[in-house]
């Protein structure tokens, strides 16, 4: 017997536990079986939990190595460098000094090189397009139906915050995950229902039970959270199954499934600080990722299975504290609803790689470099002596030191202390620094230029300069391919989620061109392609400077003329965007004023708004904007939708054509006035 619950949820999910405990009785014999494994064995409720904790630690133990880097990366991150990872204890561990004297500073450079990774990462444009499924004029207004849903769900998720925490995940761990589901609380209420309980104790208790239409909702994963099959598959698809594992307050546990659980005590990460550095007599704190317990949490398990020969619908299981069962069924999804965003891929491995990993080792010679040169700057400062046997007192002078005018008493006939010849230090010391230095950014995908604008030595070229730019960029767009790869990927698991639950008219208010409110009425019948894409190339490879200076370059070059040698108004206002001029509407002239204005009615029509022709437009203008647009596709599914709307828009340009005939004859019959 296999139990199925109208669809779970991950968001609000009713909880199954009464039907479990209600199909056990004081006699064993009589419990009744859950389900039937691949083999034909039958499943009780402890079969289920016992098999996915064994199924959970022996993919956890499969993982630990993976994880201990992730750890090493956050440590060497916040500039807790000397410390390494004990294979017997499992945990991260200072490194202590050989001697007291040596010189322990660390100087990170692995934390500016990552910023500047994420804030290059961050410029890039993410707004996507769904392309038609075919020529036909339905297609392509269900592609812009499916588009305008995308590029409002991005708008109002906050979708760019979690975007940009997902990339510092992406660059620590080398990996984060997308979690997608349907929320049957969410969107519109349509109805309400009165429910009436009776408690244990017999109290009778009414209240307001709401209904919603249901809505998408997604978060952010950790790769700590994330247990797949298999860590030699390399993605999500070719998993079978996986397993989240997430901690959380038992009031957030009641919030999404509605049971109250006993709160424990349970093992999380924490930043601590400890004592790092050091030498001479000094010490530093640094920030170290260790382990804390969180008190009053429980822990979610959720098992999810793609649908396979066995299973065609697959299966899902979400597990709370180790013995309540949520739910136990079929996948809700027609895959597993977790997208993976890698930072470097790793071929035959699921997890990717962060570039700190390659930056560790060249981060320990660097500081190594920079300690020894620093030791070698204090042996100048604290001078050493030779001093024979019974000469002088030996701890006054370990103590004291030789301070600038102290008087050193060494015993009469003894030979006085003789200071230390300290050599010179050699000069490949100090390339050796910049050498690293350099090493680190190259690994890294940056470099001097991009950290701190300073230009390698000998090159002052323009044309150099910018080649050094454009090799940064596609170095750097490697990481930026695989993250629009992901939210590529995302944006298409949100279509088929939308396309499998919201089987309801749905209004969706948002702004549209010329900042004009719009609303649109769709739903499931509305999506049909799931083939996106993005608006932009990647900026990493065309930066917007590089767009920039193309664009003025064709400018000077008089490409953007007309057939009378004049350069359009609307050239003329993208030149004054490019130049990033501050209210620019303030400097605009009548021209662009009346091409903003045409533009607007052409929206107005879309919206079943008739403007008027009014006797101080620019009728000329007026007729091009509105001719520039009847040519577009987006006239053409107007005309397919509203008929009448695009004839209102043809007569409306009539009506102009009109005006501009009477100026002619009025000018004409003026003309002919002034000769007679």
């Amino acid at each position: 017997m296999k139990i199925r619950y109208s669809p779970p949820l991950q968001g609000v999910i009713s909880s199954v536990e009464n039907m479990f405990s209600g199909a056990e009785t004081n006699n064993a014999n009589e419990r009744k079986v859950i389900d039937i494994d691949d083999e034909g064995h039958q499943l009780y409720k402890e079969d289920i939990i016992q098999n996915l904790l064994s199924d959970l630690d022996k993919r956890r133990t499969e993982r630990s190595g993976i994880e201990n880097q992730w750890r090493m990366n956050a440590n060497f991150l916040m500039g807790n460098q000397y410390c390494e990872f004990n294979p017997y204890n499992r945990e991260i561990e200072q490194l202590e000094p050989v001697y007291d004297w040596l010189e322990r500073e660390t100087f990170n450079q692995i934390a500016p090189l990552i910023d500047t990774r994420i804030a290059n990462l961050k410029k890039i444009n993410y707004r996507m397009k769904v392309k038609p499924r075919t020529n036909e004029l339905e297609d392509y207004a269900k592609a812009e139906t499916s588009t305008t849903i995308l590029q409002y769900l991005q708008t109002s998720s906050d979708f760019d915050t979690k975007k940009n925490t997902a990339i510092q995940w992406n660059e620590i761990c080398g990996n984060c995950f997308w979690l997608n589901w349907w929320d049957k609380n969410k969107g519109e209420k349509y109805a309400t229902e009165t429910v009436t309980e009776i408690s244990s104790d017999g109290v009778e208790r009414k209240f307001e039970q709401a209904f919603y239409q249901g809505d998408l909702e997604y978060g952010l994963i950790t790769p700590y959270e994330v247990y797949p099959e298999s860590i030699f598959k390399q993605t999500v698809e070719a998993q079978r199954s996986v397993i989240i594992e997430q901690v959380k307050t038992v009031d957030e546990i009641y919030d999404l499934y509605g049971i109250k659980v006993n709160g424990t005590e349970v093992n999380t990460f924490e930043l601590t600080p400890v004592v790092s550095g050091g030498g001479y007599g000094y010490e530093n704190t640094a920030m170290t990722l260790g382990t804390r317990r969180i008190d009053n949490a429980g822990k979610i398990i959720t098992y999810m299975e793609r649908p396979s020969k066995h299973r065609p619908q697959g299966k899902m299981i979400i597990l709370v504290n180790d013995e309540h069962i949520v739910y136990y069924g079929d996948l809700p999804y027609s895959r597993i609803p977790l997208i993976q965003m890698v930072c470097r891929e790793v071929a035959g491995q699921f997890f990717g790689k962060s570039v700190i990993e390659d930056l560790i080792p060249r981060q320990r010679a660097y500081n190594g470099c920079l300690n020894r040169i620093h030791e070698y700057i204090k042996r100048i400062a604290i001078q050493g002596h030779w001093v024979e046997e019974g000469a002088v007192d030996i701890t006054e002078l370990e103590e004291e030191g030789a301070a600038p005018g102290a008087v050193l008493v060494y015993r009469k006939g003894s030979q006085p202390p003789v200071p230390i010849p300290n050599g010179n230090l050699p000069s490949e010391i100090m390339q050796e620094r910049y050498n690293l230095k350099s090493d680190m950014e190259y690994v890294a995908g940056v470099s001097q230029l991009m950290v701190n604008g300073a230009t390698p030595s000998g090159v002052t070229s323009g044309a150099a300069i910018q080649n050094l730019v454009e090799i940064d960029n596609t170095r750097l767009s490697l990481t930026g391919d695989h993250i629009r790869n992901s939210i590529r990927k995302l944006a298409i698991m949100w279509l088929e989620l939308y396309k499998k639950y919201a089987n309801t008219r749905r209004i969706l208010n948002y702004v549209g061109k010329n900042s004009i409110g719009n609303a649109i009425i769709w739903s499931n019948e509305d999506i049909n392609s799931y083939d996106v894409e993005y608006l932009t190339e990647n900026e990493l490879l065309m930066s917007e400077e590089a767009q920039k200076q193309r664009f003025f370059e064709a400018y000077n070059m008089g490409l953007f003329t007309d057939g009378s040698g004049q350069i359009p108004e609307r050239v003329k206002q993208r030149a004054i965007e490019f130049m990033k001029i501050g209210n620019y509407t303030e400097i605009m002239n009548l021209n662009a004023l009346q091409i903003q204005a045409a533009q607007r009615e052409n929206v107005f029509f879309e919206q079943g708004v008739v403007p008027q022709v009014s006797e101080f437009d620019d009728h000329e203008i007026h007729i091009d904007e509105h001719m520039r647009y009847i040519l577009q596709m987006d006239f053409q599914i107007l005309k397919m939708r509203k008929k009448e709307y695009a004839k209102a828009l043809e007569d409306h340009i009539r009506l102009h054509k009109q005006a501009v005939e009477q100026e002619k004859q009025q000018n004409m019959a003026a003309a002919m006035m002034n000769m007679q």
